[in-house]
């Protein structure tokens, strides 16, 4: 906790009781702070970030309040973190689609990407199931490239929209084994699901979460996980990896970042309360429920990852040849 103390000495001076409240500064944070998540209450993002909000508002001792301001994927409430005061009572809920992708597709994004913020902690983690049609004769990723190699650009794939996540795991699929699909751009997860269980497209590349259950329910045929790893949720699922796709990894995690320029003794406070939270079996869980596991980070370590994974996004962004809006 940031304190100091008046160097004023009590006194009747007039003078002196006039600076005594000049130089004095409250210690942070003595009121409520703002977490912008610039998405829609009620998906994904939004849980993630009111177990973020959960999290500080508990450790700093102050109410963290949840402020959605959606439009335009995730750039408008980016934007607004990122035209704030680096003052600690402004931070945004941060993903690769909201701070990578997002300012490569739009051009009056607000912000140029990760250099426009303060990287404070990564949170939770998830990965996405390569899914197909059941009544497609492919039950693995060496079926799929060989099914797919036999007829460039016959299989559709589906994602939530041109330039998002999903999207972009279809890409770096094709750029990593050579194969030709034809991306079908959707207003989000749901009616590609639908019309992959439909078999209008025959492929998709959707969070676990999101797509778990109509797997488990038989609607559609998950082949692989995206992750390097198999997912601790369902360790059944093998990885396009170790299915012969080598470098085959574009990772999927939520975070906390702040303008750029907030103070280093802020930052480290709330990674640190960030992390302590992390380590909570009820967080795990409560995680776990919506198809994510902890993923905590020092802040270098996060401004490391993010300066990573722009490079590979920028490389997928150009390969879809999707255009900035």
């Amino acid at each position: 906790m940031i304190r100091r103390r008046s160097l004023i000495a009590a006194g009747p001076a007039f003078g002196a009781t006039l600076a005594a409240p000049a130089l004095a500064q409250a210690p942070w944070p003595n009121r409520p702070i703002r977490l912008v998540v610039p998405y829609p209450p009620g998906g994904a993002s939004d849980i993630a970030g009111r177990l973020q909000a959960e999290i500080l508002s508990t450790g700093l001792g102050v109410p963290v309040v949840v402020d959605n301001r959606a439009g335009a994927g995730g750039t408008v409430g980016s934007a607004h973190v990122a035209q704030s005061a680096p003052d600690g009572y402004t931070l945004v809920m941060a993903s690769p689609s909201s701070h990578l992708g997002a300012p490569l597709l739009f051009r009056n994004a607000g912000y140029q990407g990760v250099d426009d913020f303060t990287a404070i902690a990564t949170f939770a983690t998830g990965t996405a199931l390569v899914c197909v049609n059941p009544r497609l004769p492919i039950t693995n990723v060496q079926e799929l490239i060989a099914h797919a190699r036999a007829r460039p650009g016959a299989l559709n794939y589906g994602s939530a929209g041109a330039g998002g996540a999903n999207h972009m795991l279809g890409v770096l699929f094709m750029l990593r084994t050579g194969v030709e699909f034809t991306h079908v751009p959707y207003r989000g997860a749901a009616p590609a699901l639908a019309d992959l269980i439909a078999g209008n497209i025959q492929l998709v590349f959707d969070s676990f979460s999101g797509i778990i259950g109509a797997v488990r329910a038989g609607q559609v045929r998950a082949i692989a996980v995206t992750s390097p790893q198999r997912w601790p949720l369902a360790p059944e699922f093998p990885t396009v990896q170790e299915q012969g796709v080598p470098d085959y990894d574009l990772p999927s995690f939520s975070a906390v970042m702040g303008p750029r320029g907030l103070p280093e003794e802020m930052v480290t406070r709330m990674n640190r309360i960030i992390n302590d939270g992390l380590r909570s079996p009820e967080m795990v869980a409560r995680l776990a429920a919506n198809g994510n596991a902890t993923f905590p980070s020092s802040p270098a370590e996060f401004a490391a990852l993010m300066r990573a994974q722009r490079n590979i996004w920028v490389e997928l962004v150009n390969v879809s040849g999707v255009t900035p809006q």
